[in-house]
C-alpha cells in the first residue's frame, strides 16, 4: 500500500509533539508508586535472604506477582490536560506511561534477584514466575484501562490490587479446575500465558482512542 505524499508531513508533524509529551508523561507515570510497590514485594525474598532461609518459592511468587501489578500504576494519566494542546493520542500516552513504569519495575526486580543470586544463588523454577508476573501485568492494565476508560480518575491502586488478586484467583480454582494453570509446575502452568493474551486484547481495547467506538 502507497502512502500518499500529504500524509508524511503529518506523520512529521506529529514526531516532535510525541517527543516533547514523552518527558512529561513519562515523569507522572508514577514511577515512585511503581518502586514502592516492588520494593514492599521484595520484603519476604530480602528477609529470607537475610535469615539464611532456603525456601524462596512464596517470596518469588509474591515478588513476580506485585512486581507484575506494579504496572496498574500507569493506568492514570494525570497529564491529560496538560497535554491535551499535543496532537498526542491517548493510546501513545498510554505506551509510554506503561514503558516508563516497565523501567521502574525492571530495575527493582534486577535488584533483588541479582542480591539473591549473589547470596545462595537463584532457586529452581524461577523462570515459571515470568508467565505469572506477565499475567498479572496485563489483567492489572486490563482492569484499570476498563476502569479509565468509565471516568474513573484513580484507578491505578484498584488495577494493581486486582492484577495481584485476579491472578491469585485463577491459581485458586485451578484446585477444582486443574484446566486452569497454577503457581506450581505443572503441564499446565504455561497456560499462564493464555490468561495475559486474553488480558492484554482486553488492555488493548479499553486503551483505545476514547473517541473510537
Amino acid at each position: 500500500m502507497l502512502t500518499s505524499p500529504s500524509s508524511m508531513p503529518r506523520t512529521r508533524d506529529r514526531l516532535p509533539a510525541r517527543l516533547a509529551a514523552g518527558v512529561p508523561t513519562a515523569r507522572v507515570a508514577r514511577p515512585a508508586f511503581v518502586a514502592l510497590t516492588v520494593a514492599l514485594a521484595s520484603v519476604p525474598a530480602v528477609l529470607t535472604l537475610a535469615l539464611g532461609g532456603e525456601d524462596y518459592f512464596a517470596p518469588m511468587v509474591l515478588l513476580g506477582l506485585v512486581s507484575g501489578a506494579s504496572l496498574g500504576w500507569a493506568v492514570d494519566d494525570p497529564a491529560a490536560e496538560l497535554l491535551a494542546s499535543l496532537p498526542v493520542a491517548t493510546p501513545v500516552r498510554i505506551v509510554i506511561r506503561v514503558g516508563a513504569a516497565v523501567i521502574v519495575a525492571g530495575a527493582g526486580l534486577v535488584l533483588v534477584l541479582g542480591a539473591v543470586a549473589i547470596g545462595p544463588g537463584l532457586p529452581p523454577g524461577i523462570r515459571d514466575r515470568l508467565p505469572e508476573g506477565a499475567a498479572a501485568a496485563t489483567a492489572a492494565l486490563a482492569l484499570g484501562l476498563v476502569a479509565a476508560r468509565r471516568g474513573e480518575r484513580a484507578a491505578g491502586a484498584g488495577a494493581v490490587a486486582g492484577g495481584v488478586f485476579g491472578t491469585a484467583f485463577v491459581a485458586g480454582l485451578s484446585v477444582k479446575l486443574t484446566q486452569l494453570p497454577s503457581f506450581m509446575a505443572g503441564p499446565h502452568h504455561g497456560r499462564w500465558w493464555l490468561v495475559a493474551l486474553l488480558a492484554l486484547l482486553v488492555a488493548l481495547h479499553a486503551g483505545r482512542d476514547p473517541g473510537r467506538r
